[in-house]
C-alpha cells in the first residue's frame, strides 16, 4: 500500500478529520478516514496509587454520551517528557502531587485504525488532597482512592463504561495490590 496524500477535512483545537489518498492492494485509489491529534497524538495516561489505592476517574465523555471509569490523563504539551505530562495532568485533574515517579512506558496505539493517538502509561506513587478546582469547563471529573476490593467491585459492574487501557491497569492493580508501583 502506498500514501498518495492527506487532506484536513474538519479542524479544531484537540482534533482534526482526515482523509488519506492511498493505493489499495488491488492497486485501486482509496479513502481512509481518522481522526488525528495535533500535537502528533502523544497523550499519557496515570496509574497513581496513594497509600494502598488506586487513584481512579469517573469522567464524562461527549463522545460516548456518559461517563467513562478510568485513570486522570491528557495531552503532552509541547516537548514535555511523558513523566512531566503526568505530573501536570495528574495536578490538574486531582489536584494530587507525584511524590515518585515509578516506570513510564514507551508510547504505545490506542486503535491505530481510527487514530494517530498514542499514550505512554505512567505508574507513579502520590500524595495530597484531591479536588477538582483545577479542571477546566470541558471537563466534568470526579476523583476516587478505591482499593482492591473497590476495583473488583467496579469492574465487575457491567453497566459501567470502561477506557480499555485502564480496565487492564485495574486488573494487574488487582492482582498484584500496589506491587506495581514499587
Amino acid at each position: 500500500m502506498k500514501i498518495l496524500g492527506k487532506k484536513i477535512i474538519s479542524k479544531s483545537k484537540y482534533l482534526n478529520f482526515v482523509a488519506r489518498e492511498f493505493i489499495n492492494q488491488n492497486g485501486e485509489n482509496d479513502f481512509w478516514y481518522s481522526a488525528e491529534r495535533p500535537n502528533s497524538g502523544k497523550t499519557v495516561i496515570v496509574a497513581a496509587t496513594v497509600d494502598d489505592k488506586i487513584v481512579v476517574t469517573k469522567e464524562f465523555r461527549v463522545a460516548i454520551d456518559d461517563y467513562e471509569w478510568s485513570l486522570p490523563a491528557g495531552l503532552v504539551d509541547g516537548n514535555e517528557k511523558p513523566e512531566e505530562t503526568a505530573i501536570r495532568e495528574l495536578k490538574e485533574e486531582t489536584n494530587l502531587d507525584v511524590e515518585k515517579v515509578i516506570s513510564v512506558s514507551p508510547y504505545l496505539y490506542n486503535t491505530a485504525g481510527m487514530t494517530n493517538e498514542v499514550v505512554s502509561i505512567v505508574f507513579v506513587k502520590a500524595g495530597g488532597t484531591i479536588n477538582q478546582l483545577a479542571n477546566e469547563s470541558s471537563e466534568e471529573i470526579k476523583t476516587f482512592l478505591m482499593n482492591k476490593s473497590d476495583i473488583q467491585n467496579l469492574i465487575n459492574d457491567r453497566n459501567k463504561k470502561f477506557s480499555a487501557k485502564a480496565w487492564l491497569i485495574f486488573d494487574r492493580f488487582i492482582k498484584e495490590g500496589i506491587s506495581f508501583s514499587e
